[in-house]
């Protein structure tokens, strides 16, 4: 279980042109250091998953802050950690709040994990994006961090001013050479109250269609995965804030976002079976994980749809395989 805080734009020392913490996550003023041990109290009071504890520091810039006010929002954390009921923190930072004595602090307070929000690896989109930090920056806090023996996570956001696909494929494979522990992929939204609010309605902004976000996202679980660097989230996390008329303005959001993506994954699985088999027949079953199931028939059956139009199949069925056996795979029954 993940205990979450949020310490909205605090130690944010710029304002990127796509943020608003407010409107994405609901919370106004940053967490209230004296509130978290009550917090956690109720949290650990209503857990029964027997799961491990952690605490996070979301929605800010955590190793930006003073180093005082890090103190305080750990030391509130640091009596349940002692008494075995919170196992350690993970928190989000920026790659220019990264420096040796930063993380020698937070190894001390049992800070395991540290994300990253690197959001492009092109110079070009960073700047224009408000981002204050360079490439560079991230790669020298990912070795720190690699040095200090943390678990990594990296941030990206295709569809930035100045992005495109060949900029972000870059930023990817530059992330692959980084080789974090895992990695969030999140399409840029246009929200209310944003700089980017203003350079799309004054026309200097095209956000992404969600088909070209599923596309660019897809490529990119797909080299991840080969890589061996886990993709634990793509697209935002619906929250009561986000579903407000007027909130998201325009952009590739999708309540299911992640389930768009591995559907698009699963399509071009079962074209290619479909078009690699060697005799011709109107039906295919296709033998899936049990969890796999949704997201190979795709949402409202858009899968089954794609599949029976383009090859003129009369059905299409499906075979759950041993839930014990791999996901993410899909076989071509014979017969």
């Amino acid at each position: 279980m993940i205990i979450p805080f949020f310490i909205t734009h605090a130690g944010c020392p710029h304002q990127c042109v796509f943020c608003n913490q407010k409107n994405i996550t609901g919370s106004i003023e940053p967490e209230d250091p004296a509130a978290i041990p009550g917090k956690i109290v109720r949290c650990l009071a209503t857990d029964d998953t027997r799961q491990p504890v952690q605490v996070a520091f979301y929605g800010g810039s955590f190793t930006a802050l003073p180093l005082e006010m890090q103190k305080t929002y750990l030391e509130a954390v640091r009596p349940f950690i002692h008494a075995g009921k919170v196992r350690n923190i993970r928190l989000s930072t920026r790659p220019d709040g990264i420096g040796n004595t930063i993380l020698s602090l937070l190894k001390e307070y049992e800070v395991t994990v540290v994300e990253l929000g690197v959001q492009s690896m092109v110079d070009e989109v960073l700047a224009r994006s408000g981002r204050g930090h360079t490439s560079d920056d991230t790669v020298n806090a990912v070795k720190l961090l690699k040095k200090h023996g943390f678990t990594i996570g990296l941030q990206l956001m295709p569809g930035l001013p100045g992005d495109s696909s060949e900029h972000f494929n870059d930023s990817v494979n530059r992330v692959i050479i980084l080789n974090p522990d895992f990695v969030r992929l999140y399409p840029v939204l246009v929200v209310k109250d944003t700089p980017l609010e203003n350079l799309y309605k004054s026309g200097r902004y095209t956000p992404l269609t969600l088909d070209e976000a599923v596309s660019l996202c897809r490529d990119a679980y797909r080299e991840f995965e080969k890589a061996g660097i886990a993709v634990i989230r793509m697209g935002l996390q619906p929250t009561n804030e986000l579903g407000k008329p007027g909130t998201v303005l325009a952009g590739p959001f999708h309540p299911a976002f992640r389930q768009l993506v591995e559907s698009s994954l699963f399509l071009d699985m079962m074209r290619s079976a479909i078009q690699n088999r060697k005799e011709a027949d109107d039906t295919a079953a296709f033998l899936v994980h049990a969890r796999d199931i949704s997201a190979a028939v795709g949402q409202h059956r858009s899968n089954v749809k794609m599949l029976k139009r383009e090859f003129g199949l009369r059905n299409i069925r499906f075979v759950e395989k041993d839930s014990s056996g791999k996901r993410g795979e899909v076989v071509l029954l014979a017969g």
